[in-house]
C-alpha cells in the first residue's frame, strides 16, 4: 500500500504572480510556517537541489531533507521529489497551476511510501499531509492574495535597493517588484543567493538590474549610479539596506574593525544617497535601514550601534535638507529578524537565539523579511507623502 495525497486551492491574483511566488523556494521560510530555512545547493538547467528545515519540534530536533524540483512554466507544472527520503521509501510531488475564472486553481498531489519501521505508516502520514497540506495552502493563498492586492501601487517607479541579495534586502527588492516597480539591487559576492533572485526577478514583470557593487566603494557607487542613470529613467526611492558587522568586545574592537564598520554602514547610506541624488525628483524618497540596537545597545556592538544611531541623525537632517524639493527621507529600524544570518550559526546558538529574542518581544516571535519590506513599501509609496525624518521601530515591541 502506498500514501497518496491530492489537495487544491484557488488563489485570486495574476497567475504569473501565483507562479513566481511559489516557486521562488529561496522565499519558502516567507510562505510557508513550517520551514525555517531554505538553502539552494546547486542548479542544472531548471532543475534546482535545495535543502529545506523544519522549526524545531518540542523535543528541540530540526528536521531537514534535501529535495529536487523541476518547473515548467510552459505548462505550468512543477515534478518534485525527496533526494534525501529519510523515513520515506519515496516521495513524488506535482504540482498543478490552472487559471480559472475566479483564480488561480493550485493542486499539489503527493506520491509516497513510508518506509518499514518508520515511526508512522502510510495511513498515518496521508492524515497528516492532508491536515498540514490544507493550512500552507490558506497561509499561501492569503499572502499571494495580500501581495496582488497591493497590486500594481508602484507601477512606474524605480527603485535602488543596495545588498538586495539575502535577508531584508531581498525581502525588499521581491517586494517592490512584485508591487510592479523596476528594481536595481546591488551585491558584493557572487553565489547561489544572487543566482536565485536573477531567476525569480527575471520571471517578475518589469525592468530588473542585479549588479555586483560594494556599496561602500566609492567607484563602485559611482559605476552603479551611472547604470541607473544610463537608463533615462531617474530614480523614485533609493534603499540604504547594504551593511556589515562583526561582533567585538569593546576592549578588543581595533582601529580598522572601527573603521569597517563606519564605512560599510553609515559611509556607504552617504556615498550612495549623494551619487543618486541628482536621479530624485519632487515625490522621491530615502529610506534608511538602522537597526533597534541603536537605541538599547548591544554588548559586544558598540561600533554597529553608533553607526546606527548616526544614521537616525543623518536621516533627520537629510529630510530638512531635502524636504523644500519635495524627497522625503525615513529611517526603518528593525528589531531581530529571521534571515540566513541565524541559519549560519552553529544549530545550538542559533535555537537559543531565537527562544531568547522571541521572549524579548510583545507579540512573541522574531520578525520577518516580509514585515520590514511591508513598511519600506509603505515608505516609498503615495500611503507615506506626508511622512519623513522619522525612524519606524519594526521590532515587535522589544
Amino acid at each position: 500500500m502506498a500514501g497518496h495525497t491530492d489537495n487544491a486551492i484557488v488563489i485570486d491574483a495574476p497567475m504569473d504572480l501565483v507562479w513566481s511566488m511559489t516557486n521562488d523556494v529561496a522565499s519558502w521560510p516567507q510562505l510557508f510556517s513550517e520551514y525555517r530555512s531554505a538553502e539552494i545547493l546547486g542548479r542544472d538547467g531548471d532543475t534546482v537541489t535545495f535543502r529545506l528545515a523544519l522549526h524545531p519540534d518540542e523535543n528541540g530536533t530540526v528536521w531537514s531533507w534535501v529535495s529536487e524540483r523541476t518547473p515548467d512554466p510552459a505548462a505550468r507544472t512543477v515534478a518534485a521529489r525527496r533526494v534525501e527520503t529519510g523515513p520515506f521509501d519515496h516521495m513524488d510531488i506535482r504540482w498543478e497551476y490552472e487559471q480559472r475564472p475566479d483564480g488561480v486553481h493550485m493542486r499539489w498531489i503527493q506520491d509516497f511510501a513510508m518506509k518499514p519501521g518508520a515511526p508512522i505508516d502510510d495511513a498515518g502520514m496521508t492524515e497528516r499531509l492532508n491536515r498540514n497540506t490544507a493550512v500552507q495552502m490558506r497561509l499561501i493563498k492569503a499572502k499571494v492574495e495580500a501581495a496582488a492586492r497591493a497590486g500594481r501601487r508602484l507601477q512606474g517607479r524605480r527603485l535602488l535597493v543596495t545588498g538586495g541579495s539575502r535577508g531584508i534586502g531581498r525581502g525588499i527588492v521581491l517586494a517592490a517588484a512584485r508591487a510592479g516597480a523596476d528594481v536595481v539591487t546591488c551585491y558584493r559576492t557572487p553565489g547561489p543567493a544572487v543566482a536565485s533572485l536573477e531567476q525569480e526577478l527575471a520571471r517578475t514583470p518589469g525592468k530588473h538590474q542585479v549588479l555586483r557593487a560594494d556599496a561602500a566603494d566609492a567607484a563602485d557607487v559611482d559605476r552603479l549610479v551611472a547604470e541607473c542613470e544610463a537608463s533615462g529613467d531617474g530614480l523614485h526611492a533609493v534603499v540604504n539596506n547594504a551593511g556589515a558587522f562583526r561582533p567585538t568586545p569593546y576592549a578588543d574592537l581595533g582601529d580598522a574593525d572601527w573603521a569597517a564598520t563606519l564605512q560599510g554602514n553609515l559611509t556607504a547610506a552617504h556615498l550612495v544617497t549623494r551619487r543618486a541624488l541628482p536621479l530624485l525628483d519632487t515625490g522621491s524618497s530615502v529610506v534608511n535601514i538602522g537597526s533597534t540596537v541603536a537605541f538599547l545597545g548591544m554588548a559586544g556592538g558598540v561600533h554597529y550601534t553608533a553607526v546606527k544611531a548616526a544614521l537616525v541623525g543623518m536621516t533627520r537632517s537629510l529630510a530638512r535638507e531635502l524636504g523644500p524639493r519635495g524627497i522625503r527621507v525615513n529611517t526603518v529600524s528593525p528589531g531581530r529578524i529571521a534571515t540566513e544570518a541565524l541559519d549560519d550559526m552553529p544549530e545550538a546558538d542559533a535555537e537559543r537565539e531565537r527562544r531568547m529574542f522571541s521572549s524579548f518581544t510583545a507579540l512573541g516571535r522574531l520578525g520577518t523579511v516580509d514585515d520590514i519590506a511591508r513598511t519600506v513599501l509603505f515608505l516609498v509609496s503615495d500611503h507615506a507623502a506626508y511622512v519623513t525624518g522619522q525612524n519606524i521601530h519594526v521590532d515587535g515591541c522589544v
